[in-house]
């Protein structure tokens, strides 16, 4: 085995590739360079401190005896340790770089939705499905069987095991890059695609006025579209339906499938799409009732109500400035592909009147004074003043929705 751990994990990938199955994956889990890696993925530190050095020999040390657990996080309330987040880690750099397709994040996704809007006009069907986990662990089984006909290496595959049955990955959140939840899927899907592109190839071939499939995936959904008749249409649905009752052996509960015209409104990826008779384009709309889920913890949307957030208030006035700022730059980023791009101003207006009865509760006195104060700074602009070090006061201005105007699509 090569000292470099990835350059050893790139032999691997190309060894995959050229359809050999693959060892060693977890003798290059006692390499610490691996997880050095892994605390800057999950920490943003380039070097371990003495204790996480002292913590990660010590889970070395686990593993190579054969007596690292995870515990049940099925009914447990406390979150993962230290210790798990890490090897949850090292495992998803395993994954993500021996296997060829890594995971959909929602930058991916995005690019996908634009491929979407701007060549997917002259398709009539879209096909959209998907697994129902919380409904069915027969899709971790699947995986564990096609990860085994491809790694050989029983003690990486019991770990891995015992992490997906552990209840720890459902429980595992990531501000970036993704959870081994979602590279999980997107392995799993590997098998889906290949039927996808191979068997629907076939009925397009035996009636050629069907048109060239068009094909996403969102985590554990997919998004396929084509042009044809309703007949035509029905025939695929009813092909992916047969497969995944017999070769995935899922029942009707444990998967959803629709089947719609692209002329009648559907929910895909959040959005609402649907073709526009006028422009005969698709749009991408963000449902009414995602905007009034995204706008509840600032008020009431319809009637335009802002309402002070009483959590926040022991915050200073900055700190509550960046809590609005990092939600309000998560949704717009989230839906950055929506039509109704305008809707977004109400929810802007909106956190604006949550967050001066914010500042306003804080302060003990009235909202007409704050939000006086703030727009006297700069004309047109909800601004504070804040003192950093040596008494300088710095300005720092309300989020705009024109701020991020560039990242439509």
């Amino acid at each position: 085995m090569a000292i470099n751990p990835f350059q050893q994990l790139d032999v691997l990938k190309k060894a995959l590739q050229k359809g050999k199955q693959i060892t060693d994956c977890y003798r290059l889990m006692y390499k610490s360079d691996l997880w050095i890696k892994a605390h800057k993925q999950l920490y943003d530190l380039k070097t371990l401190n003495e204790v996480h050095i002292q913590e990660v020999d010590e889970i070395i040390l686990k593993l190579k005896k054969g007596t690292f657990r995870f515990e049940n996080h099925r009914d447990r309330l406390q979150p993962p340790s230290y210790r798990e987040l890490m090897v949850l880690e090292v495992i998803k750099v395993i994954l993500t770089t021996i296997f060829k397709e890594t995971h959909l994040n929602k930058d991916v996704l995005n690019q996908s939705l634009k491929e979407v809007k701007r060549n997917w006009n002259d398709q009539t069907w879209l096909i959209y499905g998907g697994i129902n986990q919380k409904k069915t662990s027969v899709w971790y089984h699947l995986l564990l069987k096609n990860i085994e006909n491809k790694v050989s290496d029983r003690r990486f595959l019991l770990l891995l095991h015992h992490a997906i049955f552990s209840g720890i990955i459902d429980k595992t959140t990531s501000n970036k890059g993704a959870t081994l939840i979602s590279i999980l899927y997107s392995i799993y899907f590997q098998e889906v695609d290949l039927f996808l592109r191979l068997k629907l190839n076939k009925v397009k071939k035996a009636n050629t006025s069907i048109g060239t499939f068009k094909y996403i995936q969102e985590v554990d959904h997919f998004l396929m579209t084509f042009k044809g008749s309703k007949d035509e249409a029905v025939h695929a649905f009813n092909e992916i339906q047969l497969f995944f009752s017999s070769k995935l052996l899922y029942a009707n509960k444990e998967y959803s499938l629709y089947l719609s015209n692209l002329e009648k409104p559907v929910l895909v990826c959040g959005y609402e799409m649907k073709r526009c008779k006028q422009t005969n384009t698709l749009l991408f709309k963000i449902p009414d009732v995602t905007l009034k889920r995204l706008s509840k913890k600032y008020g009431e949307i319809e009637g335009f109500l802002p309402m002070p957030r009483p959590g926040l208030i022991n915050l200073s006035e900055r700190k509550i400035m960046r809590v609005y700022h990092a939600e309000l730059s998560k949704f717009v980023l989230d839906y950055r592909g929506a039509n109704n791009w305008h809707d977004f101003s109400k929810l802007f207006s909106l956190a604006r009147g949550s967050y001066i009865r914010t500042i306003a509760m804080k302060r003990k006195c009235s909202i007409n004074k704050v939000s006086l104060e703030m727009k006297s700074y700069k004309q047109g602009d909800l601004c504070i003043k804040v003192k950093a070090e040596g008494e300088v006061e710095s300005l720092y201005p309300f989020i705009k929705l024109s701020e991020f105007s560039f990242l439509r699509y």
